[in-house]
């Protein structure tokens, strides 16, 4: 049996200038409780990393973005995805 929502563990949030961040990033099961809060860390850093940035400079704030946020996200999801599998039948 699957997840009742799309929960997926991101491998990426950068691709040249396209950066995705909170719930676009990592859609999180609800019953983490861990969404929104995860989403204000990911535009906080986003943020950090692009204001310490020139223009010639961006594509390496958005790596230095995705080397923070990353592994947290993908954590959020895994959480997620064994809280809501602890609630399944079993097969």
């Amino acid at each position: 049996m699957g997840t009742p929502i799309a929960e997926y563990v991101p491998d990426r949030l950068v691709r040249g200038r396209t950066v995705l961040a909170g719930n676009a990033a990592h859609v999180p099961s609800p019953m983490t409780g861990r969404g929104f809060g995860t989403s204000l860390d990911d535009a906080a850093a986003l943020a950090h990393h692009l204001r310490d940035a020139d223009g010639n400079s961006a594509p390496g704030a958005l790596a230095d973005y995705e080397a923070e946020r990353l592994a947290p996200a993908q954590g959020l999801v895994l959480s997620g995805q064994a809280f809501t599998r602890s609630f399944a039948p079993s097969a």
